[in-house]
Order: C-alpha cells, then structure tokens, then sequence
C-alpha cells in the first residue's frame, strides 16, 4: 500500500496536473464554484456548457497554458467491471489568440495516457455508459489506452451587440488489454459546436448553441497462441451468448445533439444571474459482422437528458459575496435486444439540486469560502431480462469550504475541504457513504510574464455498511500560464 501511494505522490509533486487545469485556483480552494469570483468561473454563456459565441467578448488577453497532469486511483470500493485502479496523466496545451475586430482564437490540444490495472473482463473502454449490453472476455488484466486530443473555437462580431462562434474537438484513443484475448481498441469521438449570442441590452445578454457528438469504438482480440479466444455477449447482466473464434469483434457507435439556451443578466453593480437549458437526445448502437459483408445491429438505447441550471451572485460589498445555485435533472434511457425488437432493461433519474455559499475577505491578504448543496434523487430501473426492478430516493449533502491567503505580491496559498454523505450511491451501489476531500495548492508570478498555479487532491470514498471497503483518488495538476505568445 506504501508503494501505491508514495509513488503517485512523488509523480504528482514533480509534475502534477488533471484536466481540471484551467480552473486550478478554484480546484485547490475545494472545488468552490458559484460563489467565488475567478477568471476562469464566470456566469456568462461561454462557461455555460460552452457557447462558444462569447468567447470574443470573454477572453480579451492572449496567453498560452501549459498544463501537465498526473492521477491515481485505488481500492476495493466499485462496480463489477470496474479496474481495481487507474493511472493517468496528460500533458495540455491551451492558447487564446485575439485578432482585434477579426476575432478571438482557441486552441487545445493534449496527449493522454491511462492504464487501467485489473480491469475486470470487460473489453470496453465506457462499460457503465447507461447501455444493457457488455462485451466480455474470461480474465481480469491491465488495460491501457492512449491518444491525442485536439480542439479549436472561434468567435467573432457578426455586428455590434451579435457575437457568433464554432469549435470542433476531435479524440483519437488506442487501447490493448495485456492479458488473454490481447483486445485492441481504437475509440474515436468528434463533438461539433455551433453558438450564438445577443447582447440585448447593456447588461442582458441571449445565447443559443446546438452541439452534435459522434463516437465509435472498434473492439478486436484473438489469441496470441493461435487458439480460439472466446467472449461473451451480454444482454442484461445476467444472460450471455458464447462466442469462439479466432478473431472476435464488436463495435460501438454513439451519436447525439445538444441544443442549449442560455441567459445571462446583471444589475451594473451587485447582482448578477445566469439561466441555461440544455436538451441532449443520444442513441447508441452495438454492431456484430455478419459473413464479413456487413454489421448487424444487435443492440440498441436510446437516452434523453434534460437540465436545467441556475447560478446568482450578490455582493453585499466588496469583501462578502453570497452565491445561489439550483438545477433539475431528467435523464431517461432503454435498451432494446435489436434482432428480437424485445424490451430489456428501462431506467429514470431525476434529480433537484439546491445550493448555497459566501465568499469573505476577512483581510486584505486572506479570502475564505463556505459552499452547501443538498440534491434529492429519484431513480426508477426495470431490468426486464434480470427480473431485477429498484425504486429509491436518495438525499444527498455536500459541503465544500476553501481559503485563500496571500502569502507577498501576488504569491498565494489555497486550501480546501469537502465533506459529502450520499444515502444511496447511484453509481456504485453503497449506501450511507461518506466521501472526504483535501485540498491544497500554490499560485505565484515568474519574470512578469508567467503565472503558475498547482493544485493536489485527495479524495476518499466509502460505503456506511462496510469500513474495509473505500475508493480513494489523488489527483494533481500544475497550469503554467504565459501571458504572450
């Protein structure tokens, strides 16, 4: 256990980082969101769900940010297929460039790496992705995957008052199971996003975007000693159909829109509100080859998610800023065996969340923030085929505190905390579970042109019904800012 956790601390001091970066500040101070001011958290439509339209007005300084990136995670505390534990890193790189009148630019890009250790017979990379079906061999192994991720946005001034933008994001991932069937995986994802935005009037402001979202991942193993491998095709969880040859496939294709609203609204001075729908309708297909001419569609769901959010901010002066947040969630799915047109597996959540917090600066050199959230849940499935039919509701707390004290010029300290009880795990099936998160991070300047902000985390999950079972993660991330490039 020493080794666990030793290691990835020392990886994570040297060069820690997670995709978390751009908003490493927040991050280190407990993850507070809604009631604190930060450059990277604002109410405006480009930071709700990213409309991409506001970027020429959100963004009026050019920088370039290094982000490298280092996580763990381990423990017995998880679902059937899930790894015992996953290390990851990334190296990014995020650039804004303003043009003036022309425009505002962004690019992204990053390559990730991810090993999976003891991923349990599942060969596919997104096994609990709300589908009846699982693609499995007969072992458990390391399974790792890597690949490059590429973004870009652009938004400009149709005329004064209307702001338009677009962005494509594109994801190319490898993956090879060390073990057995030696599965080799390509998963490719491509999101398009087209938005736009009205400033009405001075301080009221009206955007629309709709995004489009492709995935496919491709699914190939055979036996390296030249014998036939076998898999098992699940409908359900607890039906299979056996399959032995000396190449085994499957494929997995993905596809969905999101249409989005978002309003953004503030009185010149202390209060500011912001309002966004998003609509997302998504399918997926499982695709088996039949006589090598053609894939047979095997299975089908369909989703449908729906939320609504709001975020308020008041300040009551220039040290106290108090913060509102709510949402509502509904999110539905089936699942159908395709060549049989049978109904397998039917679940609903829908989920109202309710927060509040303050930000104080107790000082001129010490900022301090306090955040809670209740969320209720509701969840309906029906696994037709397993006979297994759960309704419950869940009420669930969280608390998250943060502080930030500047220690000379610009040179920053943050701490945070977190503490959650969760009745019942949606995910991973506990009830009454306790999760803790420790914080810690530092900000300074380098030479007038660079700014550096570091974050680690600690985070520990586990169920009230058994004090051998947790999950733990530790997770850290550096953003190196360049304020020209």
């Amino acid at each position: 256990m020493l080794k666990k956790i030793f290691i990835p601390v020392l990886l994570v001091v040297l060069s820690s980082g997670n995709s978390f970066a751009q908003q490493s500040r927040t991050q280190a101070m407990g993850g507070l969101t809604y009631s604190i001011l930060d450059r990277d958290n604002h109410l405006i439509p480009s930071d709700l769900r990213g409309n991409p339209a506001w970027l020429f007005v959100n963004e009026k300084e050019t920088y370039l940010r290094i982000s490298p990136s280092l996580g763990n995670s381990w423990g017995d505390y998880h679902r059937k297929y899930d790894s015992e534990g996953t290390l990851d890193a990334s190296a990014a790189f995020t650039g804004i460039k303003t043009l003036g009148d022309l425009g505002t630019f962004y690019g992204f890009t990053s390559y990730n790496y991810e090993n999976r250790r003891d991923y349990y017979r599942t060969l596919k990379k997104d096994t609990y992705a709300g589908e009846a079906f699982y693609f499995t061999d007969t072992t458990s192994g390391n399974f790792w995957y890597t690949g490059p991720q590429v973004q870009l946005m652009y938004s400009w001034p149709v005329f004064p008052g209307l702001y338009c933008g677009g962005s494509i994001y594109y994801e190319v991932m490898n993956g090879l199971k060390e073990r057995y069937v030696y599965a080799k995986t390509i998963y490719r994802d491509l999101r398009t996003n087209f938005g736009l935005a009205y400033n009405i009037a001075e301080n009221f402001i009206l955007g629309a975007s709709i995004k489009y979202t492709s995935s496919q991942e491709a699914i190939e193993g055979s036996d390296v000693n030249l014998m036939d491998a076998e898999v098992k095709n699940y409908r359900g969880e607890t039906y299979y159909v056996s399959s032995r040859a000396s190449s085994v496939t499957d494929k997995i294709q993905k596809q969905g829109f999101t249409v989005g609203t978002q309003l953004y609204w503030d009185d010149g001075e202390k209060t500011y509100l912001s309002l966004q729908c998003n609509y997302n309708p998504a399918n997926t297909k499982i695709l088996k080859p039949y006589k090598s001419i053609a894939d047979v569609e095997e299975g089908y769901s369909a989703f449908e998610y729906l939320d609504i959010q709001f975020k308020g901010q008041y300040h009551v002066n220039e040290n106290f800023l108090l913060g509102l947040y709510a949402a509502y969630y509904n999110d539905n799915s089936w699942s159908r065996a395709s060549l049989s047109d049978l109904l397998i597996w039917e679940w609903k959540i829908k989920r109202i969340v309710g927060g509040i917090g303050s930000t104080y600066k107790i000082s001129p050199a010490l900022l301090v923030g306090l955040e809670y959230e209740y969320s209720s849940a509701n969840v309906d499935s029906s696994k037709y085929i397993d006979k297994a039919f759960s309704k419950f509701t869940s009420g669930d707390h969280l608390v998250r505190a943060g502080l930030e004290y500047n220690l000379h010029e610009n040179i920053f300290l943050r701490l945070g905390f977190n503490y959650g009880k969760i009745e019942h795990d949606i995910l991973n099936g506990g009830n009454n579970c306790m999760s803790y998160k420790v914080t810690g991070g530092v900000g300074f300047p380098l030479f007038d042109l660079i700014n550096v902000n570091a974050n680690i985390q600690y985070i520990t999950l586990s169920p009230g019904s058994s004090a051998n079972l947790y999950r733990n993660y530790l997770k850290g991330s550096i953003s190196i800012e360049l304020k020209t490039f």
